[in-house]
């Protein structure tokens, strides 16, 4: 029967744990101090201390390697001080200890320019440093003797006119090793601290910083005296890197090496000062819009020739249409002067205008590509400038596409929309002022007895002509709202005894209603819902009120439609005179 394996004891994974901590502990430690002996600082040491490079930044090395350092050539000109000073504290066979590392450490394709100054400037070494040993065996073996002069101006004039050599290399630099001040012997052109001489030695330096980059370190050995000041008044951008004690100089060497290598690195990367990510598209001719949208592709290109660079935020965004382009990742990484490309789609339906009829449409359309351009680099080397444009450069040209826009329905909704309303409103209209007409007209004389006319009312408006009476006239129908709510028609009465325009007279007449126009009495009764006949006369058969015309509707020449006075009525029989029998 199998048994379970034993759990480990508490004590024991604390102590295991304790002792993993310890041993990453002492490994960092030794990181450390390997780095701070040799000069520089490891990347692990910045990534713990910097978060901000973290992640993929590359090393200084790394960078050095992608820049091909070793192939881009530098200037050293290295001054050391063998005056009689020098022998004392081990300051001369330090710094010959300390130059071996630093010789070892160049580039292959690095001229080395090696002085000795004293009285005077001595050449000792000039070429590559390909071997370093041999380089260092040229030296004096021991410096003095003593009452030896130290002239830095003559120095100083020695390593200048190798830097103004023909071929010489873009980046140059000046290290001194001295432990005294500036002291020249009799007869120096350096005798003093200023003067002609010391300007002239500035002018050569100041035309040789113009076009290429120059510095210097000084390396003092002693704490009271450095010559920081003289080599400074020649070469401003100087740096005095002051050790702790002459057992420092190869860790301050270092230093002096790394920084030229950092300017080295500065003068290849300012090549690419201005230069960025650039966008195209293709295909050029037009693509159809349809349900799956527009397939195009998009190609990022770097520019540069040395610096890799990083878009963050990459999108893509249509100018003035309502379009959206997918496909584009969030960030995009691409080495020097690389490209790549990316199959975008274009989906959405363009803006169909005002008046979105069905149409075909086609356009260019720009496009835009946002997104921030910066480069990996700059985490790692922040002591160099990038001049990086921060956006996406182009697309030259836009997008031209083809889509099919608006509806099928505009047309003839803009056609049959007024087209209805209109029709509504004159429905509306017709139903309210020529409302359908119903019931009979009698037309009779106003006066006296005589023929009578029954006008059967039709339709929305009609033109009648008396048989009988004769004349001409024309009725239509508008519909209103009585005193007690119902809604009736009321007629709207022209009528001339001759038929012509100019003796036509008008009058409104409601239903169960007379009115008179021109001597002619106008009756009207409704089919439904109207007075009865009536309601038009009073007790006895005779005709009720009449209405009073309006002003125009009698002729000018006479009461009536005839050329003689109307007849008179029929006079009223005369009662029988009461007999005697009808008394009571």
């Amino acid at each position: 029967m199998n048994q379970p394996p034993p759990r480990p004891r508490p004590g024991r994974a604390r102590a295991r744990a304790v002792h993993r901590a310890a041993a990453g502990l002492a490994a960092l430690v030794l990181t450390a101090l390997t780095a701070v002996a040799s000069g520089t600082t490891p990347a692990v040491a910045r990534t713990a201390t910097d978060p901000t490079r973290a992640g993929s930044s590359p090393s200084r090395s790394e960078i050095y390697s992608e820049l091909r350092l070793d192939q881009v050539p530098a200037d050293y000109v290295v001054l050391v001080d063998v005056s009689g000073s020098m022998m004392g504290k081990g300051r001369y066979s330090s710094v010959r200890s300390a130059l071996l590392p630093f010789l070892k450490g160049l580039s292959p394709r690095d001229y080395v320019a090696l002085f000795t100054f004293g009285d005077k400037a001595e050449t000792v070494y000039l070429g590559h440093p390909s071997d370093p040993k041999g380089i260092i065996g040229r030296l004096p073996a021991q410096a003095g003797p003593s009452g030896v002069h130290t002239d830095i101006g003559a120095a100083l004039d020695s390593g200048l006119a190798e830097l103004e050599r023909p071929g010489a290399a873009d980046v140059g630099s000046v290290v001194m090793f001295t432990d005294g001040k500036h002291d020249p012997p009799k007869g120096s052109r350096y005798r003093t601290s200023g003067g002609p001489a010391w300007n002239a030695l500035r002018d050569r330096a100041g035309k040789l910083a113009g076009h290429r980059e120059l510095a210097a370190y000084s390396l003092p050995l002693a704490t009271d005296e450095s010559g920081t000041a003289q080599l400074s008044g020649v070469i401003p951008d100087t740096t005095e890197l002051r050790p702790d004690s002459v057992q420092n100089l190869a860790g301050y060497l270092g230093r002096a090496a790394e920084r030229a290598r950092a300017r080295k690195a500065a003068r290849l990367i300012a090549q690419d000062a201005g230069k960025g990510v650039t966008a195209t598209l293709s295909p050029t001719g037009a693509l159809d819009l349809d349900n799956a949208g527009a397939a195009a592709t998009l190609t990022l290109t770097a520019t540069t020739e040395r610096v890799p660079l990083t878009v963050t935020g990459l999108r893509a965004t249509l100018d003035g249409q309502p379009l959206t382009v997918t496909g584009l990742p969030d960030r995009v990484s691409l080495k020097p002067g690389a490209a790549r490309q990316f199959d975008v789609q274009v989906r959405g339906e363009p803006d169909a205008g005002l008046l979105p009829v069905r149409q075909t449409w086609e356009d260019e359309v720009g496009l835009t590509v946002h997104g921030k351009v910066t480069t990996p680099w700059a985490a790692t080397l922040d002591d160099v400038r990038f001049q990086v444009p921060a956006a996406v450069q182009g697309p030259a040209r836009g997008l031209r596409l083809r889509a099919q826009v608006g509806s099928a329905l505009t047309l003839p909704l803009l056609i049959g929309v007024p087209l209805v309303t209109l029709l509504a409103v004159l429905m509306l209209w017709l139903r309210y002022n020529r409302a359908v007409l119903n019931g009979a007209l009698t037309l009779s004389p106003a006066l006296g007895d005589g023929p009578q006319d029954h006008i059967t009312l039709r339709g929305r408006k009609l033109v009648f002509v008396p048989p009988q009476i004769g004349g001409k006239g024309r009725v239509h129908g508008r519909r209103l709202r009585a005193a007690d709510g119902r809604r009736e028609i009321v007629l709207h009465l022209s009528y001339s005894p001759d038929g012509t325009p100019a003796r036509s007279a008008d009058a409104v007449c409601r239903p169960g209603d007379a009115v008179v126009i021109n001597g002619i009495r106008f009756v009207y009764r409704p089919e439904h819902g109207g007075p009865s006949a009536a309601a038009v006369t009073e007790a006895g058969g005779e005709p009720g009120p009449m209405p009073i015309p309006r002003p125009g509707s009698l002729p000018p020449n006479g009461d009536g439609p005839w050329g003689s006075p109307p007849p008179r009525p029929p006079a009223q029989r005369e009662r029988p005179a009461p007999s005697e029998r009808d008394l009571p």
